[in-house]
């Protein structure tokens, strides 16, 4: 434990303060080796000693107000330069806190600062720096380093995010941070010469040491409290070094984990379940418990017999048998869905917990603290928290406001009918698509319907009980085989972002794909009038970074979310042994166009044998070079060949195939019965037949690209019913691809925007 940290913080609590002044910043930043300057704190009321101005190494000194309040002190006229003399900063000194007063009344003035004036170019791009440090609710302690000064948001805007860099307060982060921001454009500015500075503005050394000093900052607690944000803007480049020319903090408890640990060992009960019952259905009409009842009946995982429903006064439903209450239950099931309106659901969660009648359960009902009634959801999770003390662990719940789950072959509480989402057998029993969005859920199955069904689909709703983290530590600790994972995340309990991020990076280093759509880019997480960072770093910006720190791809939209998660999931095996793509169009637009957008891939030099065979086989005007140009003069044989020959290329690591396929050269289309043309898609030699056949016949990635419309889906379809992946555009195939290559070849993973 830092002594100094005990005597700042106790100080500031005797006098009720959250906030540290500027000198008490600089004492912990010193107890850090960080480099302030030399500074005089004058308590209101008090002079300064003539022996006390003179000690300043300085010909000049920074007059400052010392306020509680006053955040960002030259907006009221709480800075002053002036010479080191003591006659002129008594008379600057009294000038200050006379404007001060003017201009804010109110403001409490705790004293005046004399500090040091360290020269340097101020406002200068290299020149300051933004150093801060907070604790997130959901991340816990992090490290922000950005360019500072007044222009610190404007540097944020024009950049669009990319003036700073956000890592986790721990030893690991730090000691990977240097070489990280090197290949940033911060670091393009901090730690390299350029034209406005001859030597590097600052050294990779004392950059590392103040981010290790920082972290360290951020991770501790004394007596229960922590720095809950710290900020140094600017912190000035001089000589190599970084000086902290001002400071701000607050202090405060850290956010605590709302619940108790869940017991993980039980969500297989939850996923895999033999026996389920259902509260909520109706005898009356289609609600959503008697879907849920009639789809369970038809799984395949409950065995016969051991499916319930409780009903008042209904003896069946649907052949169904039912049963008064929980209590009469026949036996405790391994799952109970409760579809019942909030206010009786209730009850009747605490008497499946009391009475220890389910190992698990979904609560589809909705009206709980997602409309800001938090009543309901503190005595469901009260009850929760007390089955937690029982030697088993009590059981899980899924919800509320959740759709439900979808277990591959196994079960199926969606409250929609079969002839709305058809759930069509399909690969894909490696990826798990785990939302907090049940609708969002739905739309992500019906696009993949017949050509992924994931081995689960989970939503998880208002998380009273079970969390994404919850899900993901099960995976891995339970179903290794699952190598994709898919979430839509809206936001994290306390504490349930670390722990998330903690397993992800163990994902990912056992050669797993996690792709997150993380919501809420737009909201900021902190208050922006506290301080530079606030209105910089909000609570997306810090899921992303740490996120992308753990080798995850977090997506900046929706549709990238499921361009990746489709590929990585299609394509697994397929592990590509270089970046270097191949690609065979033929259209002149594709072949600029993927030039333009390969996303960290590289064009594949082609061997002279395959630059002579393909020149066998192509229209004298094509261009056999990469990308291939087959041009529309290309038969069905020319364009098929042409695939088949550069996926034999030793050079090629990864294949894009894209055919404009309006041609008439083309076999593409599925027959016309009125005689209009004599295309076959399913014959053995139409182009996606052959396509298929290399494909088969290769352990390369490939992707293919069709950019065009509705008549062209059947040849679409079987592509991608045959394991390849298929994009409406190329820039949307050739970013997927490259994916692939971030997270099976190469993991060097970037955040993707």
């Amino acid at each position: 434990m830092s002594a100094v940290m005990a005597d700042i913080f106790g100080r500031a609590r005797e006098a009720g303060r959250s906030c540290l002044f500027e000198h008490e910043v600089y004492a912990l930043l010193a107890d850090q080796g960080i480099d302030t300057p030399a500074h005089v704190f004058v308590p209101i009321g008090s002079s300064p000693s003539s022996e006390a101005i003179e000690s300043i190494p300085s010909p000049d000194v920074v007059l400052k107000i010392v306020s509680p309040v006053l955040t960002h002190k030259s907006d009221v006229g709480g800075v002053r330069f002036v010479e080191r003399d003591s006659v002129a900063v008594m008379w600057a000194l009294e000038e200050m806190l006379a404007d001060v007063a003017e201009r804010a009344p109110d403001a409490e003035i705790a004293g005046t600062l004399i500090a040091q004036r360290i020269g340097f170019d101020a406002d200068l791009p290299g020149a300051e720096y933004l150093l801060s440090c907070r604790r997130d609710e959901a991340f816990g302690p992090v490290v922000v380093f950005g360019i500072g000064g007044l222009l610190t948001e404007w540097y944020g805007r024009v950049t669009r995010g990319e003036s700073k860099t956000i890592l986790a307060a721990t030893d690991e982060a730090v000691l990977q941070a240097v070489s990280d921001i090197e290949r940033t454009p911060i670091g393009e500015v901090a730690l390299r010469p350029g034209r406005l500075h001859s030597e590097t503005p600052v050294s990779a050394e004392n950059l590392s040491a103040a981010l290790s000093g920082l972290a360290t900052l951020a991770r501790r607690e004394i007596d229960g409290i922590c720095l809950l944000e710290l900020e140094i803007n600017p912190m000035a480049a001089v000589d190599g070094r970084l000086v902290a020319l001002d400071g701000f903090a607050r202090i405060g408890e850290p956010a605590q984990p709302d619940r108790p640990p869940r017991p993980i060992a039980t969500v297989r009960d939850l996923l895999h379940p033999r026996s389920a019952a259902v509260i909520g259905a109706s005898t009356r009409g289609q609600n959503a418990g008697r879907i849920i009842l009639q789809n369970l009946k038809r799984s395949d995982g409950i065995e016969y017999g051991h499916l319930f429903a409780v009903h008042e006064k209904a003896r069946r439903i649907d052949g169904i048998h039912c049963f008064k209450c929980v209590a009469d239950l026949p036996e405790r099931v391994d799952l109970a869905v409760v579809a019942l309106p909030a206010e009786v659901a209730v009850r009747a969660i605490a008497e499946l917990v009391d009475l220890d009648r389910a190992r698990s359960i979904i609560l589809i009902t909705g009206g709980f603290a997602e409309t800001g009634d938090t009543r309901r959801a503190n005595e469901i999770r009260e009850g929760m928290k007390a089955a937690r003390m029982r030697d088993d662990g009590g059981p899980v719940l899924v919800g509320g406001n959740c759709l439900g789950i979808v277990s591959k072959r196994e079960y199926n509480t969606f409250f929609l009918p079969s002839y709305k989402l058809p759930l069509s057998d399909a690969p894909g029993s490696n990826l798990v698509a785990i939302s907090q969005s049940g609708a969002y859920l739905v739309s992500f199955t019906s696009n993949l319907d017949g050509i992924i069904h994931p081995r689960a689909s989970v939503s998880y709703g208002n998380e009273m009980d079970l969390t994404a983290s919850d899900f993901l530590e099960y995976y891995l600790e339970n179903e290794p085989d699952v190598t994709v994972f898919g979430f839509y995340i809206e936001g994290f309990p306390p504490g349930e972002g670390e722990r998330f991020v903690r397993l992800t990076r163990r994902a990912t280093r056992a050669g797993k794909a996690v792709v997150i759509y993380k919501a809420g880019r737009t909201e900021y997480g902190a208050r922006a009038a506290a301080s530079h960072t606030a209105s910089m770093v909000g609570s997306y910006e810090v899921a992303q970074a740490l996120l992308t720190d753990a080798g995850a791809i977090v997506t900046p939209t929706l549709n990238r979310f499921e361009d990746y998660t489709k590929a990585l999931t299609m394509l697994d095996g397929r592990a590509p042994k270089g970046k270097r793509v191949a690609v065979v169009t033929n259209a002149g637009f594709e072949a600029g166009a993927v030039g333009d957008h390969l996303y960290g891939l590289e064009l594949a030099e082609f061997e002279d044998e395959t630059r002579r065979r393909l020149s066998e086989v192509l229209p004298t005007i094509a261009h056999s070079g990469n990308p291939v140009d087959t041009t529309p003069m290309a038969d069905s044989e020319a364009f098929s060949s042409s695939v088949e020959i550069v996926a034999s290329d030793p050079g090629v690591d990864m294949i894009i195939v894209s055919a404009i396929p309006a041609t008439p050269t083309l076999d593409i289309l599925a027959p016309d019965l009125s005689g209009a043309h004599r295309e076959n898609v399913f014959a053995m030699e139409s182009v996606p037949a052959r396509i298929i056949r290399t494909f088969q016949s290769i352990d390369k990635p490939m992707v293919g690209a069709v950019d065009s419309g509705r008549l062209y889906d059947p040849s679409v379809l079987m592509l991608q019913r045959n394991g390849i992946p298929v994009y409406r555009k190329i820039d949307r195939a050739s970013r997927a691809l490259a994916a692939v290559w971030w997270v099976r070849g190469s993991r060097d993973v970037a955040s993707d925007n």
